[in-house]
């Protein structure tokens, strides 16, 4: 992306805020290799800040190589929210440089670095099929390497080539994390994984768990290189999914006629118990050459029928015990303030 374009992005990202704040997320391929870019547009949201009062927010998802002590520094200073990119025991099968070397031994001494500016730098790892075994163990690295916030995220692609054998697999593994998950909150650690955490939030939540969903979604657009705007990063590419580009801002009937797709609830979902707590919303959309319509993949569907039910159990195991970290991490609003202010970061 040229500097020109990235400008474009978060002048109109402004103009669509009804608050006085605008969130960045700088995401990739690998966003570390545009570090000038990065500096850059941070420098024009300062003066932006300066001129107008207007404030920005940054996050970052990368995979950690070109990680340094000046890059640490900086993102500190501007307080960027840090996505690392690791997938523990299984990450020199699944993630090789474009010349097939190892990265677990170039990331091995970034890893203290990362946390020692960043606590709550969030770890961030896929399962394919060649290393859900493994899920388990990955959970494992990453806590003992001190993340304490994870996500574990399944690769729903059509080509990914899940099994009935692969879900008997991770379902093992989800029960061996449950059993490290109450481990933690009964030992008062406070460690987040998100696929069970984000379950729990949408029993808490009920009804208004997709509300928020829909919102949320609707508020972070993808802006690709070339300056066009798609709904979300996975439809970056997919010309039939753009809705705009950063000169001439948003194609609001294409947005609309999105977003109805998008919220529509699929035919096959409706009569499933789980439907208000589904992660399919916006994320499996196809088009037929007329119309969008919600395609939810079986894979997604398979996971989130397995998963809700082993991340209620532990919920419920907790509840019934009333466990303080519980209670307050998902009860109380207050809690992420109250949790940053015990551990010395506010």
């Amino acid at each position: 992306m040229t500097k020109e374009i990235a400008i474009k992005a978060i002048e109109l990202a402004m103009s669509q805020e009804k608050s006085k704040s605008t969130g960045i997320l700088f995401y990739g391929g690998e966003p570390l290799l545009e570090k000038q870019l990065i500096y850059d547009v941070v420098a024009r949201c300062k003066k932006i800040t300066e001129e107008t009062g207007h404030r920005f927010t940054y996050k970052i998802t990368t995979n950690g190589i070109l990680l340094d002590e000046e890059f640490l520094q900086f993102s500190k200073d501007i307080n960027m929210a840090i996505g690392f990119s690791h997938d523990g025991p299984a990450q020199d099968f699944c993630r090789l440089t474009k010349n097939k070397e190892k990265t677990s031994v170039i990331l091995k001494d970034k890893i203290p670095h990362l946390l020692k500016y960043h606590p709550y730098a969030v770890a961030l790892s896929v399962l394919n099929t060649n290393s859900v075994h493994l899920a388990s163990d990955i959970i494992r690295f990453l806590t003992q390497s001190g993340f304490k916030y994870m996500s574990l995220n399944v690769n729903y692609s059509p080509d990914a080539g899940w099994t009935k054998k692969h879900f008997e697999f991770l379902e093992k593994e989800y029960k061996k994390i449950a059993k490290l998950y109450e481990r933690w909150t009964a030992d008062e650690s406070k460690i987040y994984f998100a696929p069970f955490d984000a379950k729990i939030l949408s029993h808490i939540k009920g009804e208004r768990y997709h509300k928020d969903r829909a919102v949320m979604n609707r508020e972070q657009p993808s802006i690709a290189p070339d300056g066009t705007i798609y709904p979300m990063s996975k439809y970056i590419d997919q010309r039939d999914f753009a809705i705009g580009d950063v000169f001439n801002g948003f194609d609001e009937h294409k947005r609309a006629v999105f977003e109805k797709a998008a919220n529509e609830m699929p035919n096959s979902c409706k009569d499933c118990a789980l439907n208000l707590r589904c992660n399919y919303m916006y994320s499996n959309l196809a088009f037929d050459g007329n119309n969008f319509f919600p395609a939810i993949s079986p894979v997604q569907c398979t996971h989130e029928q397995m998963l809700t039910p082993i991340a209620d159990e532990l919920a419920s195991k907790l509840y019934k015990k009333r466990n303080a970290l519980f209670i307050h991490k998902h009860y109380n609003e207050l809690y992420p303030v109250i949790s940053k202010a015990e551990d010395g970061e506010i």
